[in-house]
């Protein structure tokens, strides 16, 4: 039966409040393990599998909520308890946290009181609403509109490169434009670390894997290429925006992997003002063109998603003959697969990226 568990983490005994930089770092330390677990042996031997969690954290600790699969009530409390206990001693970065708490949110009980009280009603699917239920109203999130907005705001002034005016607003939209993005960076960063990962474990490519982050995200006519090997690579590229949207003097990409990963920190930056209810996506679409008209200084990419035939696979024989002269196509534009990390102006480049 399925279960829905929380659990409270508590900070060492030193920290008195998490700031909100040891927030976000203690969010994404968990997420980014979390998504790798996929069971726990339970009482008796018994198998209990972890089918979604939810992360909440506060000034205070982190609340937890996993949805379990387990044989019975107390084998899921067990087991969450099991789950965060084993994070905890595995993850160096989380050295002197502990379950302080493991309970189960909705209980064999209620579950049946609420299916008794529906006429008609699917029991796989009426557990799976209560499930998502819980997941969806398991805390209030870990900063608020107002939080945010004192947070980018202190980031903003990192964003050297650009004057506000280069967002096309002025004022508070500006300063959150920039304070976003500089998030983003972050966010993004950790992302590509979690995707190589996961590639690297199963040998896998972005077309064969589920769950990824953030290199789904790359066009998808490429998705047999990006490999661990690829993932690797692409954390030099987006490093090397990311430093430069530091500098006192902004440097464009200089090559088609650089302006991919600039995207990517575009969209994120979007995502997180419209999360934190601080600027709607419609509002935020102009506000980023017009960011995007002075920072990809001509090096195209866009093309790339508008591509929809497979570059790279298996595939018939008619689409490989339509693949080859795409290919060709892009080939001359400089927007080929293997000259993504090729510099657009014939300087040098990381050595790592010579042949990615």
């Amino acid at each position: 039966m399925d279960y829905a568990v929380t659990a409270e983490l508590a900070p060492p005994a030193e920290v008195v409040e998490l700031d909100p930089l040891q927030q976000e770092g203690v969010a994404a330390v968990l997420d980014r393990h979390l998504a790798m677990v996929e069971g726990v042996s339970g009482p008796e031997e018994s198998e209990i599998d972890v089918l979604d969690y939810r992360i909440t954290v506060h000034q205070a600790g982190v609340s937890v909520l996993l949805a379990l699969d387990a044989p019975s009530l107390q084998a899921a409390e067990e087991g969450a308890a099991s789950v965060l206990d084993e994070l905890i001693v595995e993850t160096e970065l989380l050295i002197g946290w502990t379950v302080a708490e493991s309970a189960v949110r909705i209980t064999e009980d209620e579950f049946n009181e609420r299916l008794a009280a529906a006429d008609d009603v699917d029991t796989d699917d009426a557990l799976q609403a209560a499930i998502e239920e819980a997941l969806e109203t398991s805390g209030e999130p870990a900063m608020d509109a107002e939080h945010w907005k004192h947070r980018l705001a202190e980031l903003a002034p990192r964003l050297r490169a650009f004057e506000t005016g280069a967002f096309g607003v002025e004022g508070e939209q500006a300063s959150l434009a920039a304070g976003a993005l500089v998030h983003a960076v972050r966010v993004v960063t950790d992302e590509i670390f979690y995707d190589e990962l996961a590639l690297a474990v199963n040998n896998a490519t972005v077309a064969d894997a589920v769950g990824l982050l953030v290199l789904e995200e790359l066009p998808p006519c490429y998705d047999h290429r990006y490999d661990a090997f690829f993932a690797r690579a692409f954390v030099l590229a987006s490093a090397a925006v990311a430093v430069r949207l530091t500098e006192p003097v902004w440097t464009p990409p200089r090559s088609v992997a650089e302006a991919l990963a600039l995207r990517l920190v575009i969209n994120e930056a979007r995502v997180v003002l419209e999360a934190a209810e601080l600027m709607s996506w419609g509002d935020s679409e102009p506000v980023f063109e017009a960011f995007a008209a002075r920072a990809f200084g001509g090096v195209e990419h866009a093309e790339l998603y508008e591509i929809d035939v497979p570059l790279a696979g298996e595939a018939e024989p008619e689409v490989v003959e339509q693949a080859a002269k795409v290919e060709a196509e892009l080939h001359n534009q400089g927007l080929a697969f293997d000259q993504w990390f090729l510099p657009t102006d014939g300087g040098t480049f990381h050595p790592y990226l010579d042949s990615p």
